[in-house]
């Protein structure tokens, strides 16, 4: 079966929406937001949690959900769905690109209160913390599903803490299309200046963190000696150089260049000084 989703899920506050939003930009593919419809129902409703939403209107949701993934089984079209308890939703399907995100509990504290200070609409959270929101999660997982976190296995898990939605979009783009084979027509994202801080194009040197050329994110990341941030090397790179493998530790040369995505990746690898 083809793949037609990206489905991506995680805890409150690891940025789903964000980085689901901007593989939506660079792809020009439709976005959906369950969760975003408890939220609002909620608010409607004068509640502090989504937990206490009627049972009617989750099951509801996770219908449309469901009846959305399906339609998409026949359409030569890719959608991004985001949500916490997504995996519980959609199982484990074999026509869904599974991402979990993550990030530190100081990280996603303090996004949790710019969307409760800053923010409106939609966007703005409901409740109290990020704790109280993960007891309710919790608790409504197992009302609903009966099920723990892991009912799925993911093509790929990334920790946001401190990468940009456009650092981990572009990521999980390219883990995509090399695991799935879909070429994407992906458009030119602006370059993240913040994320990119320090990464100068041109030649340079670094030593493997770590290399998995056979599942996501089918390539590595190199340690930058001249910025010190990770660099992404993809297989390909790798294949080119002529090199059987890599291994954590090793050094090596390369180009830096941009990557199309809005960062950058290391081309023209040569193991050693």
């Amino acid at each position: 079966m083809a793949t037609n989703v990206i489905g991506i899920f995680g805890k409150t506050c690891s940025a789903k929406s964000d980085v689901a939003r901007e593989i939506s930009r660079m792809t020009g593919n439709k976005v959906k937001h369950p969760g975003e419809m408890i939220t609002t129902r909620a608010r409607m409703a004068g509640l502090t949690t989504g937990r206490d939403v009627a049972e009617k209107w989750h099951r509801q949701i996770d219908e449309d959900t469901v009846r959305a993934a399906d339609a998409l089984a026949d359409l030569d079209e890719l959608w991004i769905i985001e949500s916490g308890m997504l995996d519980a939703v959609l199982g484990s399907r074999d026509d869904v690109f599974w991402v979990a995100l993550h990030a530190r509990d100081d990280v996603r504290e303090a996004r949790w209160h710019k969307r409760k200070e800053e923010m409106g609409g939609r966007s703005r959270q409901i409740g109290e913390s990020v704790a109280q929101r993960d007891d309710d999660d919790a608790a409504l997982r197992e009302r609903l599903y009966g099920t723990s976190p892991g009912g799925v296995e993911p093509a790929m898990t990334i920790d946001t803490s401190d990468r940009s939605p456009t650092e981990c979009a572009a990521e999980i783009l390219a883990a995509f299309q090399s695991e799935t084979g879909v070429v994407l027509s992906v458009a030119r994202a602006e370059m993240d200046k913040t994320a990119a801080r320090g990464i100068v194009p041109g030649p340079s040197s670094g030593v493997i963190r770590s290399y998995t050329p056979q599942r996501p994110p089918f390539g590595g990341y190199i340690t930058d000696d001249t910025s010190g941030k990770d660099l992404y090397v993809h297989k390909s790179a790798v294949v080119d150089a002529g090199v059987a493998g890599l291994e954590a530790g090793q050094r090596v040369t390369y180009s830096i260049v941009e990557d199309g995505f809005g960062g950058f990746k290391a081309s023209g690898l040569a193991v050693g000084e």
